[in-house]
């Protein structure tokens, strides 16, 4: 068999790229270029591979982002059920919480006050629950 037919052959029927055929046959990928160009069939060869590529391209992408959308959404799930036992845990605690504590807890709640130094419940945004102080000393 000539080099022409041996280039044909790998190329046509056991679909090998350029680079590898040159490397087979121990010659350019430009000459293996320039002798397949001649063949009418590499054009329609060129065109189906391109088409495959691209398919094959779009489901590793859709792949990728599914596993990564997928592991996101375990993590996100771990770290809320993680945040809701410490919630648990923290609530149901049989001692009553401390004012700084409660204060910290409901940071947005309390709002320091310069005159009286001291922190003081926000009423005028918020409804004041019976068993939250209204002045929290520092």
């Amino acid at each position: 068999m000539d080099k022409i037919a041996i280039i044909n052959e790998l190329y046509f029927e056991e679909k090998k790229n350029l680079t590898e055929i040159a490397q087979i046959i121990e010659t350019s990928v430009s000459y293996i270029s320039r002798i397949l160009r001649k063949d009418q069939r590499y054009k329609e060869e060129k065109e189906k591979r391109k088409k495959d590529n691209l398919i094959q391209r779009r489901e590793t992408q859709k792949e990728l982002i599914y596993t990564k959308r997928k592991n996101k959404k375990n993590t996100d799930y771990i770290d809320m059920k993680t945040q809701h036992e410490n919630a648990a845990k923290e609530l149901s605690k049989h001692s009553s919480i401390g004012n700084q504590d409660l204060r910290k807890w409901c940071s947005s709640a309390y709002k320091y006050n310069e005159k009286k130094k001291c922190y003081e419940f926000d009423t005028k945004n918020l409804l004041k629950p019976p068993d939250f102080p209204m002045y929290i000393r520092i």
